[in-house]
């Protein structure tokens, strides 16, 4: 085993560290702005990213020779490796052609010729990352485009040292996850509404028998049985009670044997409240 090896697992997850790092910063940045007048600022956004990213550079890779998401995981890059010239090219990669592409993107909107290159260029980087994510998989080195670029490669602070795994959290999370695979297989086949008429049908203690009728008379003050509201497009289902159009259509969708939340009266079919 090499002295100064690297997990797979440790450099992808550095990324992801990194990428975590830098939305919360551009959150917390958002945030404050949001004090100020709306679109203030909105034709600099390029360069406030610019600013930030560079920042983040500067007191991560130029002084430390590593991100902070591996720093967080004690990786580095080797030093020997990255001499100022690849310095150079490792923020001109990494944050001023995201910034020329940002440029490009907001205030060149009317060169179609402009936004077509960038569109080519932007697929071609993704095939390129692609076929560098499985070489990565198969060599375990140079994770990212701009690694592979420059030829640089990490090591580990602490030796040969592998990540530990804690089998009790794993078997913590193995089981929780199960549960909610099975809610999430059980839950769509519960019908719920069913359910709770039944529920509060075993509960009711005095049971009375609703006689149908066949006609319902309006008022201005008529409300909906089921939402409260004034009713709209109202349909009765042979009670005295009425009700909404969609609130009575959409709980005999639900639930076949609907009864009426105020009379317990029950019907397969509904009318239309007519105009006397």
């Amino acid at each position: 085993m090499k002295t100064y090896f690297v997990p797979r697992v440790n450099q992808l997850d550095s990324i992801q560290l990194d990428n975590e790092f830098t939305n919360m910063l551009r959150n917390q940045i958002q945030n404050i702005l949001q004090c100020l007048p709306p679109g203030l600022l909105s034709h600099v956004q390029p360069e406030i990213n610019l600013l930030l990213s560079s920042t983040l550079w500067n007191y991560s890779i130029r002084k430390s020779y590593a991100t902070f998401g591996q720093q967080m995981l004690s990786i580095t890059y080797e030093r020997e490796q990255l001499p100022p010239i690849k310095l150079a090219f490792h923020y001109l990669l990494t944050n001023l052609l995201p910034y020329v592409k940002e440029c490009a993107q907001f205030r060149l909107i009317g060169w179609p010729l402009v936004q077509r290159v960038i569109q080519v260029i932007e697929n071609m980087l993704v095939l390129f990352n692609l076929v560098n994510f499985f070489k990565f998989l198969k060599t375990g080195n140079r994770p990212s485009l701009v690694d592979c670029v420059l030829r640089i490669s990490h090591r580990s602070l602490d030796g040969a040292k592998r990540r530990t795994i804690g089998y009790s959290y794993m078997t913590r999370e193995l089981i929780w996850a199960g549960f909610m695979e099975f809610l999430g297989f059980t839950i769509p086949f519960i019908n719920y509404h069913s359910l709770k008429r039944k529920l509060r049908n075993a509960l009711r203690l005095d049971t009375k028998s609703v006689q149908p009728i066949e006609r319902i008379e309006l008022s201005t003050e008529s409300r909906c049985a089921f939402c409260n509201e004034r009713v709209i497009l109202p349909h009765f289902m042979g009670c005295s009670h009425v009700f909404c159009y969609y609130c009575l259509k959409g709980n005999q969708m639900a639930d076949a044997g609907y009864q009426c939340n105020v009379c317990d009266y029950q019907s397969d079919s509904f009318m239309k409240v007519t105009a006397s």
